[in-house]
Parts: C-alpha cells; structure tokens; sequence
C-alpha cells in the first residue's frame, strides 16, 4: 500500500485529491490522506468584497463534506491538522490533530508517505487569508467583520500594495462608499508588477481606477515597515517624502518567502500554487490546474474586477487578449467565482 500526503486544502491542495479520487480505484491499493486545519475551505478569491459587503460573508466559507466522491472515500480522505515536522531521510511527517472544537492535540501523530504535495498556499496580512494559527470559522469571521466596521466608519483609506488583491480591494471599498478617499501605494512602477499583461491591460486598470476615483501612487514605498493593518488616524511618509494621510491602513502585501523544493533530497516532493517558485500567477483558478496536472506550464491569465460592475481580463489566446467590463463581469464580478468553487468543493452556494 503507497500513500500520498497533500498538505493544504486550499486550491492546489483540493483539486490534487479530487484527481487522484477520479483517477484511482480501491484495487490500486493507494491511500490519498489531505492534511488540511480548517474544517472548510476559505473562498480567498471573494475577500475583496468581503471587505466591503457583509452580505458577502456566508460565501466565503465552504464545507468539505462532499469535496471527495463518495466512492474515493474509502482511500481519500480529509484529516484535520497542523504538520510540524517533514522528514525526507525517512519519508515521514508528522502533525498535530485537530478535533471538531477546533482545538489542536498536544500529542503528535505520524505518517509515512511515498509522495508527499505541498500546497499550503501563501500568507497574507490577516483576515484576506486566515492567519496560520485561526482554526476556527469563527475567528476568521470576527476579523472580516472587524476590518469591515473600520472601513465604514473611516473616511481616508490607504491600501499598501498595488497587487491584485490589492486593486481588488481599493476598487471594492470606493464602489461601495464613492465619497470615501481611497489611496492605493505600489512600490514598484507598474501595478500588478511581475506579471505577464500586456500595456493594454495596464491602460485599462488605470483608467478604471481612475474612473473609480481610486488614488495611485506608484514607485514609492512606505519608510516604515508596517506588519499589519492600522486602524488609527495617521500621517506616513513615502520613501521619497510624500505625506500620506489615511484614517485606516490596509495591507494587501505577501509577507512569506516562496518555498523552493529543488533539491535532489526532496524528489518525492511536490510544490504546488502559491507555495511553489513557478512563474505562473499565483491565483486560485492556476493552482487548481496545477493541482489536477501536478506539472506544465501555464500562460499568464488574469481577471481583475474592479468594483461590483467593472474590471480588467487579459486571456492566454493570441499574445494576451484584453477585455473590459463586461467580460469581467461575466466570468468573475458577479460572484467572485463562489458559485464554482462552492460546486467543485461538492457543496451548494448560499443565495
């Protein structure tokens, strides 16, 4: 009997295991074990509008009680728990259990693995991700709601990181409340920076945001390194002098290193979305790819909703298609893809 661990049940980490659950039979006698803390799975992708919309909160999170068919559940199966060790000299991990209380066990459980997948995905400033030590839905939630009163109560909004997420964000939070200011820092000289998008795409978020009446500041940085969101009134400065005024302070920034397995010690070890050092878009919907192909190259692909009604797309086909509005509306504003990824996770999204 082979076991392959996945840790993570984020994107990369779930569509692994539904894969390998389509793909194998009891009769290859091979265990799928997902070592995941969360007794859901954290929609990511819709935390922009969280941000902004309660409504939106009851998407956000979505149950793994069918993720896996019921006919693989006999050789895949989702376990609740932290990993804290990896051994590649033995093949060995070890993690601990975390029961239905949301409560981790101070005793240590091991398992051998013939393959072992790495999917624990990225750390965001909290609560756009969980915080690795939040194990309940509950605490997630508090944090939503708690950057959510502070965000209507404040009027000057600065957003630090010109990113994705970070457009996302400052175009959500100014289509919700107009008469807010809004300002969004980038350090580097382009939004989205690193990225494969072609200078149409970047005329068009410009211009978008600056229809929303997002402010942009780019090629500047914050002098002082801040490791969380400000919720108090404060003047900043830039690295190149510029004061910036803002009642709140919202990062939307990385705050790990990326994690690289290329070494021949670790050859039955697989990184996979947003843990990984691929040079594809560290987006959900690419993670899930990897996870069902577990290789290959995946070209640029971006949909960026700015606001409930507008946003940016550029598509792999053609050197890089860009559209306006109302494809990024089609594909991914109107829900942030909750209702696809409530239905591959096996659930049905609330209205």
């Amino acid at each position: 009997m082979t076991c392959t661990v996945i840790v993570g049940g984020g994107p990369a980490g779930i569509n692994t295991a539904q894969a390998l659950a389509k793909n194998l039979t009891e009769s290859d006698k091979t265990d799928v074990v997902v070592l995941e803390k969360s007794a859901y799975f954290y929609h990511v992708v819709g935390a922009p509008r969280a941000y902004a919309n309660a409504s939106f909160m009851n998407k956000m999170f979505i149950p793994y009680d069918n993720a896996i068919s019921k006919n693989a559940t006999k050789f895949v199966r989702i376990v609740r728990g932290v990993v804290t060790k990896i051994s590649a000299a033995t093949n060995e991990i070890l993690y601990h259990t975390i029961d239905n209380n949301d409560n981790e066990s101070t005793s240590t459980t091991s398992l051998h693995f013939d393959n072992l997948v790495l999917a624990m995905g990225s750390t965001y400033t909290a609560p756009i991700k969980q915080d690795i030590h939040d194990y309940a839905r509950s605490d997630h939630e508090s944090k939503l709601q708690d950057v959510r009163s502070h965000i209507e109560t404040a009027n000057r909004i600065l957003v630090v990181g010109g990113g994705a997420v970070g457009c996302e964000v400052a175009a959500e939070i100014k289509s919700k409340y107009p008469n807010k200011s809004v300002m969004l820092l980038e350090a580097n000289a382009r939004l989205i920076s690193g990225s494969n998008l072609r200078d149409k795409f970047y005329v068009k978020l410009s211009a978008s945001l600056a229809d929303l009446g997002v402010k942009v500041i780019l090629g500047e940085r914050l002098s002082e390194r801040m490791t969380g969101n400000g919720f108090e009134t404060r003047t900043l400065y830039t690295n190149q002098g510029t004061a910036i005024e803002s009642d709140i302070q919202l990062l939307s920034v990385k705050v790990n290193e990326q994690l690289q397995l290329d070494d021949a010690s670790y050859a039955k070890m697989f990184a996979l979305g947003d843990v990984c050092n691929h040079s594809s878009q560290k987006m959900a919907f690419i993670a899930g790819e990897q996870g069902k192909f577990l290789a290959g190259e995946l070209t640029a692909a971006l949909v960026l909703p700015l606001g409930p009604n507008g946003g940016v797309t550029q598509l792999p086909f053609f050197g890089g298609i860009v559209l306006g509005d109302w494809v990024t509306w089609m594909m991914k504003l109107r829900d942030y893809f909750a209702g696809q990824f409530w239905s591959n996770i096996g659930a049905t999204a609330p209205k």
